[in-house]
């Protein structure tokens, strides 16, 4: 199937590009679907469905699928998003070693790759996957994870969250989620948050300046982006909170994606420590696409 893609509505422009979900037999993976279909229905993209088979050094809990319970799983679910997907257009695979690396090595020319978010915490929203966190930081499409039980039908009205660090601009980012908002025709907020380092900020203080600094040219930034696109509904967030807090408390209030580069594009390394969007996959509550940014 070749995609028709209008370069001014379309953020994704490769053709024969599938939307790829990763499947592990949770609940969170069956949220990650229901993300990754109406994605792929939106788009009139093909969907892929992947399990990892993994070997079974010792119990777990959940335990890992087998090869046979893995397709019979892959059957059930392919068969229950038909009726968004046509079935010419959703395909299943079966693959082996560590879900991580299997996932990331058969991703071939995927558009988006679809992961549950789903950890090892009491606290849903606390921790996210071992596997979801190491696609998402090194996979080369963009990632998106999904929390467990998240319904998109019940926000998609609701805005798109993008975080900026107006000294790095991605093109690819703000591309990214300004087309997405065309698309879908909901509001884009632009946060950029400027947390102080240690002592408290008194008026006219050195730090006080560089703040005003960087807001200054979060919204300098924003202008091109604004012209460029007419019809969204931009409307930018300069915080004085740290920059994951910042796009986690839009978030929160009625978010229905929040968007965030990634640097390091080196599969070995995904994010660093003290990395902004690691931080914000860990606590949010909303789906987060994380897109790599290395070639701006």
């Amino acid at each position: 199937m070749s995609e028709q893609t209008d370069p001014s509505t379309g953020e994704w422009a490769a053709a024969h590009s599938p939307v790829v979900v990763g499947i592990d037999g949770s609940e969170g993976s069956t949220s990650a679907l229901d993300w990754a279909a109406r994605e792929a229905a939106r788009t009139g993209a093909d969907l892929r469905l992947v399990a990892v088979v993994e070997e079974r050094h010792r119990p777990r809990f959940p335990p890992r699928l087998g090869q046979d319970d893995a397709m019979k799983l892959l059957d059930r679910l392919a068969a229950s998003v038909q009726d968004r997907v046509p079935a010419a257009q959703v395909y299943t695979e079966v693959h082996h070693g560590p879900a991580s690396a299997a996932i990331l090595e058969h991703l071939g020319h995927a558009r988006l790759l679809v992961v549950g978010k789903r950890g090892l915490s009491a606290l849903p929203r606390l921790i996210v996957g071992s596997t979801s966190l190491a696609v998402a930081g090194r996979a080369t499409v963009p990632v998106a994870v999904v929390p467990t039980g998240w319904d998109e039908a019940e926000h998609e009205g609701s805005p798109i969250i993008v975080g900026v660090d107006p000294y790095r601009e991605s093109r690819r980012l703000l591309q990214l989620a300004f087309r997405r908002a065309e698309r879908l025709g909901v509001p884009l907020m632009a946060v950029h948050g400027w947390e102080a380092p240690g002592a408290p900020v008194w008026s006219d203080s050195p730090v006080d300046e560089w703040e005003r600094e960087s807001h200054e040219r979060f919204h300098a930034l924003l202008v091109h982006w604004r012209e460029r696109y007419p019809d969204v509904d931009l409307r930018p967030v300069a915080s004085s909170h740290h920059p994951a807090m910042a796009v986690l408390d839009e978030a929160e209030k009625d978010g229905q994606l929040v968007v965030l580069g990634r640097r390091s594009s080196h599969r070995t390394l995904g994010f660093p420590f003290g990395s902004v969007t690691r931080a914000v996959l860990h606590y949010s509550t909303v789906p987060v696409l994380v897109v790599p940014t290395a070639e701006d």
